[in-house]
């Protein structure tokens, strides 16, 4: 399990001399520790999470936001239980992310496991800029999770959203 702290401070849930100076020159979270001893623990008891690659995490809101490598989602996403594991260590909705993710594919990686049929983006006169996203309308799982991809797509990078359906 690779994290952004040492394997020994995941391990004991202490933070080295080390660590802890990335953490007070504001290079780490206190949420990035959290998960990543949370992650390690929860690889001790489920050899399935070992491999995987914890770039960063976010909270937006009652949301978790894993950023990992690419290949990591995949497989992580190929097991829904794999996922109900997750949910259930952190006791939050945890949303998956490449952590080199574009501007697009951070938006895909939110909509998942809907597709996005078209994605438009659109500046302002005043400088803003708004990203629509067209969405197949027959998926009620975007339709219910719509204003939580809408603030997470805010709260980390800025993006206003406007989210329509197909019909």
């Amino acid at each position: 399990m690779k994290t952004p702290i040492c394997s020994f401070d995941a391990k004991a849930g202490v933070l080295c001399p080390g660590c802890e100076a990335k953490l007070e020159a504001g290079q780490l979270s206190q949420t990035e520790i959290e998960v990543a001893i949370k992650l390690t623990k929860l690889a001790q008891k489920e050899r399935s999470f070992d491999n995987l690659s914890l770039i960063s995490a976010e909270k937006s809101g009652a949301d978790l936001i894993l950023f990992l490598k690419g290949s990591d989602i995949a497989y992580l996403r190929s097991s829904p239980e794999l996922l109900k594991n997750l949910e259930t260590e952190f006791g939050h909705v945890v949303w998956l992310i490449e952590a080199q993710a574009t501007g697009k594919k951070f938006i895909e990686n939110l909509f998942f496991p809907s597709k996005v049929i078209n994605m438009n983006f659109f500046w302002l006169p005043d400088g803003k800029k708004l990203t629509r996203v067209l969405i197949d309308k027959r998926d009620p799982r975007v339709v219910a999770k719509a204003t939580r991809i809408h603030d997470i797509a805010k709260n980390l990078r800025n993006v206003d959203l406007i989210v329509e359906y197909q019909t």
